[in-house]
């Protein structure tokens, strides 16, 4: 199947998804009925890393506003394939939801089977965007993208990129940012950013792919430094690094995000409360402060807007995974 008909067929799978979240009973009964007991809010990071903070930080305001717990449960592995099957297979009221990664989308490209279509997810509202951070180790003498990729150039295969598993965005980015520069890089799939840490610290790797927030403390420390980031804009907090399209390579700059999701059958009333609670939750001063400070960018848009969103997403993470040629099977 070529890219386009991908897209054209991910699209309106995206189209159908609404359709049935729009055709759903959505009675006044059914939304004044939410929550009637604890809600579950599946997240697919591991515990102490930013998806796992976000996902506690909303928990709470949704709590103190429903009177109801809400409860963080991890779903981890398999790039997240298998906290969207739980979410697929759970009842449609509400009770049930994920706050997921751009993963979602890049698995329905990478994966000839990945468990669910897009037709099984209700869109709820984009939580944050999710820049990422490209970062040398302090004792690198390269300063720009562009020097360490011309060290890449002169002594093909000597420079390494740790990314955080295989099939990963930041391996897509990595490997798309390779074949822009047509240099060789060696990947390094690593459990996180925090496992890859150590080995680019002391220069065993090149460069290396994490959250902002991550490398920020990193960077302050004198650690490592922060070379580009990506971005539709510079990050107020590094106004001076640059983006990857700024640094020439726009194609890759391909910031990811967190969203949440339902699954596709709840009705209308219960998915736009949640998206209405969950933006009321992440304007709160404190709740937003943090999110800034994981070196995210709150969002908070609507189910619509949302669902226009994920087409974007789709277009763009097809080319760069096309152009790569990345496959899980």
């Amino acid at each position: 199947m070529t890219p386009n008909a991908f897209i054209a067929r991910a699209c309106a799978c995206i189209v159908a998804a609404a359709s049935v979240v729009c055709s759903a009973p959505a009675s006044a009964q059914a939304q004044q009925a939410f929550p009637n007991r604890a809600v579950k809010l599946i997240v697919s990071t591991s515990p102490g890393g930013s998806g796992d903070m976000l996902a506690r930080g909303i928990a709470d305001k949704l709590s103190a506003m429903w009177g109801q717990p809400v409860v963080v449960e991890q779903r981890t592995g398999a790039n997240g394939l298998i906290a969207t099957n739980a979410l697929v297979k759970a009842p449609p009221d509400g009770h049930t939801a994920f706050l997921s990664l751009s993963s979602l989308v890049q698995n329905l490209l990478l994966q000839s089977n990945p468990g669910y279509k897009m037709s099984d997810l209700a869109p709820v509202t984009m939580v944050s965007i999710n820049p990422m951070a490209i970062a040398v180790g302090s004792g690198t003498q390269a300063t720009t993208v562009d020097e360490l990729l011309k060290v890449a150039r002169q002594d093909p295969g000597k420079v390494s990129y740790g990314t955080f598993g295989t099939g990963s965005s930041a391996h897509v980015i990595g490997a798309g940012l390779a074949r822009a520069a047509q240099v060789q890089m060696v990947h390094v799939p690593y459990k996180g950013e925090s496992a890859s840490f150590p080995d680019l610290a002391s220069g065993q790797l090149s460069m290396s792919f994490g959250t902002v927030g991550f490398y920020s403390a990193q960077a302050a420390a004198g650690k490592i430094r922060i070379l580009a980031v990506t971005s539709p804009h510079r990050l107020k907090k590094y106004p001076n690094v640059p983006t990857l399209s700024e640094a020439g390579y726009p194609d890759v700059n391909l910031a990811g995000w967190f969203g949440v999701f339902l699954p596709a059958a709840t009705p209308k009333a219960i998915v736009d409360k949640f998206s209405a609670d969950v933006r009321r939750a992440i304007a709160m001063p404190d709740l937003q402060a943090r999110i800034y400070e994981m070196g995210l960018e709150p969002v908070g848009d609507t189910p619509a807007d949302f669902e226009l969103k994920l087409k974007s997403e789709l277009s763009h993470w097809t080319k760069a995974i096309s152009d790569t040629g990345i496959k899980l099977d």
